[in-house]
């Protein structure tokens, strides 16, 4: 025997709060940024270690520093995409966890809105993380503004052709995990809505047949 709609619906619920926690948490790590690092490549091979510079020191990633640092001079209007990231993200967690709260308190299931929701979350979780992944990795902007400090002798570039910098903000990484994860949570969402659907629709049939055969046997 197949698990209750309710106990399918407070386990989509438990989902949502947690995509939600997820959600709050990559917003905390995007705007402090922990984590920022570069590491030096020559012809696609460590030459370096990596040099995590002090937080807030050189080229600060965090949000206090996107409309006034240096090192985001000339793209750094991009930086300001990862505010849309966090604003959808939430909108997203919070509207469909208001369907799981409307499921359990009033027992609509609202099943056609939640499939939707669940599907734009996958969606659109799964392509946040890909931006959020892109804004980690500097954009396609820090690398080239690490290495063109003081002509390459900050990086350790200087005079080495072929030499590259890899970048890297571990805060935002670990946020762009989130969004994947989230996507994926959704996916799992989904299968529970489908699940507690069908789960609800078995439930009344049996009662339906009983019935017509009592009344069949009883005339």
């Amino acid at each position: 025997m197949g698990a209750s709609p309710r106990t399918l619906a407070a386990v989509s619920f438990a989902i949502r709060v947690f995509i939600l926690l997820l959600g709050i948490v990559s917003m905390i790590l995007i705007l402090t940024a922990p984590g920022a690092c570069f590491s030096r490549y020559l012809n696609g091979s460590p030459i370096s270690r990596e040099i995590c510079p002090g937080q807030n020191s050189i080229f600060p990633m965090n949000v206090e520093a996107w409309g006034r640092g240096l090192h985001f001079q000339g793209r750094g209007e991009n930086i300001y995409g990862q505010v849309a990231i966090i604003v959808f993200s939430l909108i997203l967690a919070i509207a469909s966890l208001g369907f799981s709260c409307i499921h359990l308190g009033v027992g609509n299931p609202l099943t056609y809105p939640q499939v939707f929701f669940c599907a734009l979350g996958a969606i659109s979780f799964l392509i946040m993380g890909g931006f959020e992944t892109w804004y980690a990795t500097g954009f396609d902007h820090i690398e080239f503004f690490i290495q063109a400090i003081g002509n390459g002798v900050f990086s350790g570039c200087a005079g080495l052709p072929g030499c590259q910098i890899e970048f890297v903000v571990k805060g935002w990484a670990v946020a762009a995990a989130f969004y994947f994860l989230s996507a994926l949570l959704y996916v799992a969402d989904l299968a529970i809505t489908f699940m507690a659907r069908n789960s609800g629709t078995s439930e009344v049939y049996p009662v339906t047949t009983t019935r017509a055969h009592h009344l069949s046997t009883h005339y």
